[in-house]
């Protein structure tokens, strides 16, 4: 048996109510005891919960950039202006990014929000599709 959460805490940690979740459980055939489900469980409908914090994701993805470049031999060094510069390149390169991603997270959050109200939907056919859409997008962050 893996980690439990309860139903009320799983809710607050999706932006949803309570019942609104308990919903997606019921149509995806998941069962909670006494008020607590399994995590990998509600996962498994919810996207939004494996997303990382992206300040974690950040400096892990800084780690790996900086671990890959360690070269050989050291390049030409550069004057303070030079290196001033290219540090306002990059600077604003990593603004424009930045914003990018962050368009990117708030269609992200649209879509699992649009997502959860499809899985609560009267429609069965919409619903299916919208779990199984959920277990599709789970999979894609699993590594």
């Amino acid at each position: 048996m893996g980690e439990r959460i309860s139903i009320a805490k799983a809710a607050r940690l999706l932006g949803i109510d309570r019942h609104e979740l308990c919903e997606r459980l019921c149509r995806a055939g998941i069962e909670g005891f006494e008020g607590a489900v399994e995590l990998d469980a509600v996962k498994s409908i919810s996207p939004k919960l494996n997303m990382l914090d992206p300040k974690v994701s950040e400096r892990m993805s800084l780690i790996r950039q900086t671990a890959r470049r360690r070269q050989a031999a050291a390049p030409p060094r550069k004057n303070e202006l030079e290196l001033q510069d290219d540090l306002d390149k990059m600077h604003n390169k990593w603004l424009m990014e930045r914003k990018k991603a962050q368009d990117y997270s708030v269609l992200f959050d649209r879509l699992v929000d649009e997502l959860g109200h499809w899985q609560a939907s009267e429609d069965a056919a919409r619903a299916k599709f919208a779990i199984e859409f959920s277990h599709w997008i789970c999979k894609q962050f699993e590594d």
